[in-house]
């Protein structure tokens, strides 16, 4: 059994109550000024059972001029609206301003309702019907059905067009979120607090966590209890009128206007970008009024960009107020024109926009975002965000576009090599990944030529200079394609802590190599003896820092050791442990006296080689001898 939701909608006096009271037998004027005065002041709600399993729950709103805030607030959340237009009168002001108000909400089926026949001939309710018609126009789906709530004419009639008006309504929206705009609430007695609303999206169970999203913040809670029209229900799914017990929540923790949600990600904005539609009387530095969902608050226009039919419009809001992408908003100003103050409004593209963000890239992302195109959408995103990376966490509850819709494209331009992904939860375009690749290789070889001794560029230095503006995961994943991508010999190596070319070939490291063998062959040539960088400057002839330099390359590549301030050629050590071990297979220990005459060093050489063995861990001293350990 699928629930529905019906809003009146019409000037004042035409009758929108009286005829809520013929189909339900409910009097939705429940205020004692209300029924003083004779005309709707709040909303007012009742039950429609219509038979054939549906049901439907009318809002019945207030038609005088001052009551709009409250007319939007209950439009929010109506599938099917009733446009009451007495026979008597036809269209008037407040008819036209809520007929627009309900196309900005996105509403499209009406049944057009000429009450107070009885009060005029069949020709002049003909002719009012029309006119109302002629209002709606083409884009409205709309019947028509002349009828007097006052003698009850015509209402059987008005309960056959509401049911076929509901069975050709197409499926409701879906939203994985329950979503509910508070518009009524009170405190009951031993329960607490009670917010009522229309419920729009999701469902709510009895026990379910919701969150209360206000003009600050966004406060945990719980659902108590349900009711749906005054009956107790453990379950209720949208779109329906709905009443929810909060727990852990005081009446003074919530106002009208917020929202009763599933949605942990929704949180209160201060500015929203908005797609307008068609015609507008929207400029910037205007001053309006922001109507969104139960909320209203005034607010400013900051700018106005032209887009394929229409304008995506920045609104700045002065009081913060929850709102997610895809949420619809009408924006009224101080002056009243053919649509009554109604100056403009359409849906939210983007609930968070980047107030920082340059002219040129919030115009781009505007147009893109104006398309409502998942894949144009993505693509723009991305590209407003570079060079730094697209997150994930930041699509939830932002875009008037589907999350899902919008990880799929990305996914779908990762397939096709337009976007790359980064880390565990972003995209970027390949290409400005691939450029950062180039920019990595580029810095590696640059530092090959200037230190061309040095094993590489230190890992951590490339990483922080191509996360300059890009950020660190992006620098990780340029790093990570530049080892793993290319030609063989156009890979870098990541090597410990430094970055290296798998291949260098240039004047530099040519010059370097014949520098690292000239040093390397005097090392060799010290043999037993030892070489200080002094000595090794003399016979190679080159300066001290060029010896120091090349020095450091042959410990890292193990071809030789320092010992104090004498360099070894590797062999000479491995040579003088060979002959050490060979000792210890007879003796269980050496002296310095016994270890020079097995080496043939003088003492200072011994000593340091013996020294060096103790570093190593192969022997120990004892008393003036060595034992292995």
């Amino acid at each position: 059994m699928r629930h529905f939701v019906i809003g009146t909608a019409g000037h004042v006096d035409h009758g929108k109550t009286t005829l809520v009271r013929a189909l339900t037998g409910v009097d939705t004027d429940r205020l004692p000024e209300e029924k003083a005065r004779g005309i709707s002041i709040e909303l007012g709600f009742a039950p429609l059972d219509l038979g054939g399993g549906l049901h439907a729950s009318i809002v019945d709103v207030p038609g005088h001029r001052r009551l709009v805030r409250t007319m939007i607030a209950g439009a929010a959340g109506i599938e099917l609206v009733m446009l009451v237009v007495a026979a008597d009168e036809g269209v008037m002001p407040q008819t036209r301003e809520h007929v627009a108000v309900c196309e900005l909400l996105g509403i499209e089926h009406a049944v057009i309702v000429v009450n107070k026949a009885d009060a005029v001939d069949a020709e002049l309710a003909q002719l009012a019907g029309e006119e109302a018609r002629g209002l709606l126009g083409e884009r409205w789906h709309a019947s028509v059905v002349t009828c007097s709530a006052k003698t009850g004419e015509g209402i059987d009639r008005l309960k056959e067009a509401l049911r076929a008006a509901l069975r050709a309504l197409p499926p409701a929206p879906s939203r994985h979120h329950a979503r509910l705009g508070v518009d009524r609430l009170f405190s009951v007695r031993g329960a607490g607090t009670v917010v009522t609303g229309t419920l729009v999206g999701g469902a709510v169970g009895v026990g379910d966590t919701l969150y209360v999203v206000g003009g600050k913040e966004s406060r945990p809670t719980a659902s108590r209890g349900l009711h749906v029209h005054d009956a107790a229900v453990q379950r209720a799914e949208a779109p329906t009128r709905l009443a929810i017990n909060l727990a852990g929540v005081a009446l003074d923790e919530v106002h009208r206007g917020d929202v009763v949600t599933g949605d942990a990600h929704l949180r209160p904005t201060r500015a929203i970008d908005l797609l307008v539609r068609g015609k507008h009387a929207l400029k910037r530095g205007a001053a309006i009024t922001a109507y969104a969902g139960t909320a209203a608050t005034a607010a400013r226009v900051d700018a106005v960009q032209v887009v394929e039919g229409g304008a995506v419009v920045r609104v700045r809001l002065s009081r913060s107020t929850p709102l997610t992408g895809g949420d619809r908003v009408v924006l009224r100003g101080g002056v009243g024109g053919p649509s009554g103050a109604v100056v403009g409004g359409g849906v939210v593209v983007d609930a968070h926009p980047d107030r920082r963000a340059s002219g040129a890239r919030r115009r781009a992302l505007g147009a893109g975002l104006a398309t409502l195109d998942a894949g144009a959408s993505m693509l723009a995103l991305v590209e407003s965000c570079a060079p730094r990376p697209l997150e994930r966490a930041s699509l939830d509850a932002r875009f008037a576009v589907e999350l899902e819709a919008l990880v799929h494209a990305a996914d779908e331009a990762v397939r096709a090599g337009k976007l790359a992904r980064v880390a565990d939860g972003g995209w970027m375009l390949r290409e400005h990944l691939l450029a950062l690749t180039v920019q990595a290789r580029a810095l590696v070889m640059k530092h090959h030529e200037q230190a061309p001794l040095e094993r590489g560029l230190p890992l951590e230095t490339l990483r922080g200079r191509l996360g300059q503006r890009a950020g660190r995961p992006v620098a990780e994943e340029a790093i990570r394609l530049a080892t793993s991508s290319g030609e063989p010999a156009e890979r870098l190596v990541v090597e410990g802590d430094v970055v290296r070319a798998a291949r260098v070939k240039s004047p530099a490291a040519e010059q370097a190599a014949s520098k690292a063998d000239g040093v390397a062959r005097a090392v060799k040539a010290a043999s037993i003896a030892g070489a200080t960088e002094v000595m090794l400057a003399q016979k190679t002839g080159l300066p001290a820092a060029d010896v120091k330099a090349v020095l450091q390359k042959l410990s890292r590549d193990g071809a030789a050791s320092r010992l104090s301030d004498l360099w070894f050629d590797a062999e000479v050590l491995t040579e003088a442990r060979r002959r050490l071990a060979a000792h210890f297979a007879k003796s269980p220990t050496l002296s310095v006296v016994q270890f020079k005459e097995l080496t043939g060093t003088a003492r200072k050489q011994a000593v340091l080689m013996l020294e060096h063995f103790d570093t190593l861990g192969l022997t120990r001293r004892q008393g003036d001898a060595r034992v292995l350990r």
